[in-house]
């Protein structure tokens, strides 16, 4: 698509252009520096009328902006362009350079543009010294001509490419040398220019294999066609044409929450809300996403591998488009017994048609940074080899730092921070709010309706469906998971509106559906020569599952598979008279909708909840409840011992907890004897019936690991939900952190139950848990909260507002210390609902609608103001005149003029500076009279040299990851003092004596 960015400018002089995007072009200063420009693309009929928006006369660079896209609507999307630095001094042949020089033109008068592509050697030597790009062209292009004017007018401005990735921009085509000399700016220079350094990702160039282009393109559309549907349930009642839809239909971006990257002792920082998971990967290198079953885990990594390779991401997640998807699905490796993938072996392992790449060419892209490993399913792994699968994601990543990482997991299946010190971010998806349920059935109708023949009246089922969520808490807790809420789906359409109560009536409800009743409904009689019921199917598929369950196994192969069918074909003879195993377990494949081929020998259920589901019932049935019992504390058991339960009778229920109770009572350690009582809780709190005697021996058992031990076990604790509450000890007895703990657990609770146990802790002097009360007033009704709990808090505490209905409650509320607004509120809402607070502090985060801030002037009562992660905000005007004491703001993509209006706040003492990643420029402020502190958080190059001139600065703080801090300049200041922290090499700073402080580890930049 290089050529597909390439235009021709026309200014003081006609020469090229590259598109960074549809708006936004890059090109040789000296074409523009007068008159009009327009901008012409073979695509367009006509020309487009465009704007300077920076110059860089010392490198003879200009970022042009067009009025409107250069590229109509209908043409092919340009994804990212890629920045290559280079990395070497050797010569990098194979290059090539596409302009509209002079000597191309054609038509009758020779006025007529046409694309040229010259082949071209890189010289990297040959220009190191004036920092200059040299190319050197593979063959004479023309003649000189006799007024010694080059053929090769009209290049300047035009991209030097390496395949797809941009070396820089051509210049001048000097005289001498036949032509054969071309010069120009090296990408190096051209990445600090506005505009253009959002769009930065540099990707160091030593070598250059035209193979890669063509595997590459061949590779982005097998993972387009491999990962780009998946199976939404209950849709596909009328065929396997029908069974599989387009991700783009079916992906829900959902909730996820991370509170690990706050600081608690900044009050400039704030905790991280539940936000969507395309903004929470959008900002992490590595990320280790937990989810429960069925929570879309999968569905993210195939929907996030089939986007990234084609580069259609949207705006949030823009800075994955281009990166080279290679997906590990642990569970594939398992079941075929493959070790663990080394470079070489990662596209293969992806299961995707596409030709072995040329030698070399995962090394290649994971050294250049372009990497996305996608590692689906960690807890498939059996907990005995998981570190071994940590150690090899870990050398794997300190082979290749730059390489982006998402791996999923079940939230239980690894303790805490398991691949922190490999720098992974944890995430945790989050049950669906309502709104996210009515968008997923909205979603799923719509794909129903994309069949064409459906019969049924989907626009009325759809409408019944979102009521029943509206009125039924119990159905919309059922409907949580985005698979939970497909099969309600499913059996609302099948049953004309009727839906099962409990968990367990609805996988009785499903498998019937999918076994019973499926193809006599479609009028299908014997398909592959064989004719079974609900019961005889639902036999052979619990003899797959139990064999996988008892196994570790998520898959298997079809030898295992018919092994089992051939075991359970020994008690079902109507079934044996009909055929062999290998027919029977074809037919299960076809006909029941919940066993799936995904690959060549590869069988798996179509979901390991079926599975764990199913299995369950086999071991009840078996009088297996010894051998469920024994293995209830191995992770990969515990979701089939939950689902034990819904199979068991009264009796039997009372067997399995007080087994687990008792192989708690003599478990070895405190951990596991946690983790069996609390599933024994958990098996209480799904039962019907139960024993006095057995509740009171759990309760006991809870009591005992009450207050909660840590952070884990809380989250252990979480699922028993109400249930807990009563059992909570009394806040007398508790230590400083045990209150924090409790206070978190019942946050974690939430809903309406939990508002009078929060509103006991109301008022406790622990500060930590007075703000996970105030960060957590979305886990509560809104309304019945603030007046139970935010209301009775100290006036001074901090306050958290995620959304309008908290917004429009906040000057009700006592609190006059600080408030923390995430997430998008306009300018509007800002003024008309805090006009008559009176905080102290104001926390913007993650607000992408401002682009300035107006509401100062209409807000008097801000004595400080943090603004971070917005996107927009480049206007910082309505600063000027503004009274603040601290101010704390993003600064990575302003300008020095830009930053300017902070010069002029009134009594401004406090700055804090924070800058984004690598690849850019930091600017710092002119000299603001006041300033004493200043704190420059980030990891960029920045010239500190300007702080000398800053009157009042007494105290520095620098916070980089890592780089070179020069503080050379600042020696002559004799009263200020300095921090550095990071992994930083310091220059010039043997002067400042005990006036420099240096923190080389723990770093949070």
């Amino acid at each position: 698509m290089s050529r597909a960015r390439v235009v021709a400018v026309f200014g003081a002089m006609q020469g090229t252009g590259v598109l960074v995007s549809r708006r936004l072009v890059l090109t040789a200063a000296h074409l523009v520096r007068s008159g009009e420009i327009t901008i012409a693309h073979p695509h367009r009929s006509e020309s487009v009328p465009a704007d300077i928006e920076a110059l860089y006369e010392e490198h003879d660079l200009a970022v042009l902006r067009t009025a409107h896209d250069v590229i109509p609507e209908v043409a092919p999307a340009l994804g990212r362009l890629r920045f290559g630095a280079l990395a070497t001094y050797s010569a990098l042949p194979h290059c090539e350079i596409l302009g509209f020089p002079d000597i191309q033109r054609f038509g009758h008068d020779r006025r007529a543009l046409e694309l040229d592509q010259y082949r071209c050697t890189v010289l990297p030597v040959a220009g190191s010294i004036r920092s200059t790009l040299v190319c050197e062209l593979d063959h004479p292009a023309a003649a000189e001509r006799e007024d010694g004017s080059s053929p090769l007018q009209g290049l300047s401005g035009s991209p030097v490419f390496a395949g797809p990735v941009l070396l820089g921009i051509v210049t001048d085509v000097p005289r001498g040398r036949d032509h054969l000399r071309v010069e120009g700016v090296l990408t190096e220079h051209i990445m600090p220019m506005p505009g253009v350094r959002r769009s930065v990702r540099v990707e160091p160039i030593t070598d250059f294999h035209p193979a890669d282009r063509l595997f590459e393109e061949e590779y982005a559309q097998a993972i387009r066609a491999r990962y780009r549907k998946t199976r939404i349930f209950g849709i596909d009642e009328l065929g396997s044409n029908e069974s599989t839809w387009d991700l783009d239909t079916a992906y829900l971006s959902l909730e996820a929450m991370d509170r690990g990257d706050r600081d608690p002792r900044d009050p400039f920082t704030t905790a991280t809300p539940p936000r969507r998971i395309d903004d929470l990967l959008a900002e992490r290198l590595r990320t280790l996403l937990r989810g429960d079953a069925g929570a879309g885990k999968t569905t993210l990594v195939w929907w996030l591998a089939s986007h990234a390779a084609c580069g259609t991401l949207g705006t949030e997640l823009d800075d994955l488009n281009g990166l080279v998807p290679l997906v590990v699905p642990l569970r594939a490796l398992r079941a075929q017994g493959l070790p663990l993938p080394g470079p070489a072996q990662l596209p293969a392992v992806a299961g995707v048609l596409a030709d072995d790449p040329p030698p070399g060419w995962a090394n290649r892209v994971l050294k250049a940074g372009r990497g996305f490993l996608l590692i689906d399913g960690l807890d498939e792994v059996p907990a005995a080899e998981r570190e071994e699968t940590r150690v090899w994601l870990s050398e794997l990543l300190s082979l290749h730092p730059r390489t982006r990482c998402l791996a999923t997991v079940r939230p239980l299946a690894v303790e805490e921070e398991w691949l922190g010190s490999e720098g992974f971010a944890e995430l945790q998806l989050l049950p669906m709010r309502d709104e996210d349920i009515s968008a997923f059935v909205a979603a799923w109708h719509r794909a129903a309706r994309l069949d064409g023949s459906a019969p049924d009246d989907l626009d009325a089922l759809e409408t019944d469906l979102l009521a029943q969520f509206k009125q039924n808490e119990a159905l919309r807790t059922l409907a949580q998971t985005p698979l939970l809420c497909a099969v309600i789906c499913a059996l609302h359409r099948r049953r004309g509106g009727l839906l099962p109560d409990t968990r367990w009536e609805l996988y009785r409800a499903t498998l019937a559906m999918l076994l019973g009743s499926r193809d006599s409904q479609r009028k299908i009689r014997s398909p592959e020569g064989i004719d079974m019921g609900f019961d005889e199917c639902q036999e052979l598929l619990q003899s797959i599952a139990i064999w996988q369950v008892r196994g570790a196994q998520a898959q298997l192969s079809r030898q295992d598979a018919e092994h089992q069918v051939e075991a359970a074909m020994r008690r079902l003879p109507q079934v044996r008279a009909q055929g062999s195993p290998a027919v029977v377990l074809t037919h299960l494949l076809n006909r029941s909708g919940l066993l799936q081929e995904r690959a060549d020998d590869e069988i798996q259920f179509i979901h390991r909840t079926f599975q764990d589901y199913l299995a369950a019932r086999a071991l009840v049935e078996g009088g297996c409840l010894p051998e469920l019992i024994q293995h209830a504390h191995e992770e990969q058991w515990r979701d089939t011992v939950l689902l034990a339960v819904g199979h068991c009778r009264p009796n039997e229920v009372g067997k399995l907890i007080e087994g687990l109770i008792a192989q708690g009572d003599k478990a070895p350690d405190d951990s596991r004897r946690e983790t069996l009582h609390i599933l024994a809780a958990r098996c209480l709190t799904s039962s019907v019936v139960i024993d006095d005697h057995v509740d009171s021996e759990v309760a006991s058992r809870i009591r005992a690991v009450l207050p909660p031990r840590s952070r884990a076990s809380v989250k252990k604790l979480a699922p028993l939900g109400p249930y807990v509450l009563p059992l909570l000890p009394e806040l007398s007895t508790l230590t400083t952190d045990s209150t924090v703990l409790v206070v978190k657990l019942i946050c974690a609770i939430g809903g309406s139950a939990a508002v009078p146990y929060a509103r006991q802790y109301a008022g406790v002097p622990v500060s930590a848990a007075r703000r996970e009360l105030a960060e957590n007033w979305g886990q509560f009704p809104t309304d019945a909260y603030a007046h139970a709990v935010l209301a009775n808090m100290s006036p001074d505490s901090m306050l958290f507002v995620e959304n309008l209905d908290q917004l429009r409650l906040v000057a009700h509320l006592p609190h006059s210390g600080t408030l923390s607004l995430i997430g998008d509120f306009s300018t509007r809402a800002l003024v008309q609902h805090l006009s008559e607070a009176h905080f102290k502090h104001l926390i913007l985060a993650m607000n992408d609608e401002l682009h300035d801030l107006l509401f100062l002037k209409q807000l008097p009562w801000i004595a400080a103001l943090s603004v971070h992660s917005g996107r927009g905000i480049t206007d910082l005007s309505a600063l000027e005149g503004a009274q603040l004491s601290h101010l704390d703001i993003s600064a990575e993509d302003l300008t020095r003029q830009e930053l300017a209006p902070i010069q002029k706040v009134s009594g401004l003492e406090r700055l804090r500076l924070v800058y984004g990643g690598p690849g850019r420029v930091g600017h710092l402020p002119p000299a603001p009279a006041d300033v004493s502190y200043l704190d420059i958080t980030g990891n960029l190059p920045i010239d500190l040299s300007t702080l000398r001139d800053w009157p009042s600065l007494r105290r520095l703080q620098i916070h980089f990851k890592s780089g070179t801090v020069d503080l050379t300049p600042l020696q002559a200041i004799t009263d200020l003092a300095v921090t550095v922290a990071g992994r930083v090499t310091i220059i010039g700073g043997e002067p400042f004596g005990d006036r420099l402080t240096v923190h080389f580890l723990g770093v949070d930049a």
